[in-house]
């Protein structure tokens, strides 16, 4: 995996906008900075969906990376996330950002490495991509993943709108505007 920084090609973008915030998150989370920067792109196009009309509450993703499991609604507003001891804003954005990397996005990581060892064969059929495998338990959970590998078939087929392949695509977008941006600033 390649943890360079995330630098957007356009920093005024609703993606790119949020580049100190994708880095700095993504560093305490231990993620490849544009491994988040592609769950912010394919979850939200880096804007806050309440304010396009989604509606709030129990079932609805929060903030950027539309945190959906374990959100606390008790206040539709303000829906929170608890995680090591503490309650994290789900709309604040550097909160959203760290809580996605840091309880969802590295353990997915972790689990489908873990994976690759048990099933090497049935993972390589559909990817050889760790990071594609991880997007897919993001959106469709760990056990989905799994399961799908499991049975052979494409665990991607079982996500909204094929996402691993989305976010796996955005992921590769933004790593190549990065490595082209700091090849130009050396």
């Amino acid at each position: 995996m390649d943890f360079v920084p995330f630098k957007p090609s356009d920093a005024l973008s609703a993606v790119g906008r949020w580049a100190g915030s994708i880095n700095n998150q993504s560093k305490a989370g231990r993620v490849p900075p544009c491994a988040l920067v592609a769950i912010v792109a394919t979850e939200t196009g880096g804007q806050n969906i309440f304010e396009i009309g989604v509606p709030q509450g129990p079932g609805a993703g929060a903030g950027l990376c539309q945190i959906t499991d374990g959100v606390e609604w008790s206040n539709p507003d303000l829906p929170t996330f608890y995680g090591g001891g503490r309650q994290w804003g789900l709309m604040d954005p550097s909160s959203n950002l760290y809580v996605a990397s840091r309880w969802f996005l590295a353990p997915a990581i972790d689990e489908c490495l873990v994976l690759r060892e048990r099933l090497p064969d049935a993972m390589n059929r559909w990817s050889p991509e760790i990071l594609f495998y991880a997007f897919a338990s993001y959106n469709l959970g760990f056990g989905g993943v799994r399961d799908a590998l499991l049975e052979n078939d494409n665990p991607d087929r079982f996500t909204s709108d094929s996402y691993a392949t989305r976010a796996y695509a955005s992921y590769k977008q933004y790593l190549a505007e990065s490595h082209a941006a700091g090849a130009k600033l050396g």
